[in-house]
């Protein structure tokens, strides 16, 4: 990928879709928005009626703060070189400096879940919808799930960083 993806971050999600998270958290992110909407809806396990969007602009916040500094933490793990390898490479099927895409995807995918829970955080104390208690309930529901998305996301970062920290003590200087 040649151009710069500043004036759309969506791009590198898009290229990166399949390195975003690993199965077991989407599967298990999955289950509990099953869980959230069945328990609300078909057995009354769940109620919103007393959940605030607001109070969890902090909790948005903190996650896109993590994210930067598991990102500079991720950086930390290559160095110059690397990175430019990694920028220049080109398997057969795919763009080149994929795997550079892939290392970045993920931060960029758990930035835009954080950025997007507090917007919403910010804005939803504000808006007058007339709305249905069903379909507040169904958002309330979604958006609680982004979050969690969210922390499934940062999870798998803070994994990915442990795991590529642990792999540079075993990777050969070259410029040595």
């Amino acid at each position: 990928m040649k151009e710069n993806f500043y004036k759309n971050p969506f791009i590198i999600i898009w290229h990166s879709k399949n390195n975003l998270m690993p199965l077991y958290l989407v599967s298990s992110w999955f289950m509990l928005l099953l869980i959230s909407i069945f328990g609300t809806f078909q057995f009354d396990y769940f109620n919103f009626s007393n959940l605030s969007l607001s109070s969890h602009f902090s909790i948005s916040s903190t996650g896109l703060t993590l994210t930067l500094a598991l990102f500079v933490a991720g950086k930390a793990a290559f160095n110059d070189t690397e990175l430019k390898i990694l920028a220049q490479h080109k398997p057969k099927k795919d763009l080149q400096g994929q795997a550079l895409i892939n290392f970045l995807g993920p931060f960029v995918f758990t930035s835009m879940i954080f950025f997007l829970t507090g917007i919403v955080s910010l804005y939803a104390p504000y808006l007058d919808l007339n709305l249905t208690l069903t379909v507040i309930t169904v958002f309330k529901i979604m958006y609680l799930n982004l979050l969690s998305l969210g922390f499934f996301s940062l999870f798998n970062l803070v994994i990915t960083m442990l795991n590529d920290v642990y792999l540079k003590a075993f990777r050969t200087d070259k410029s040595e």
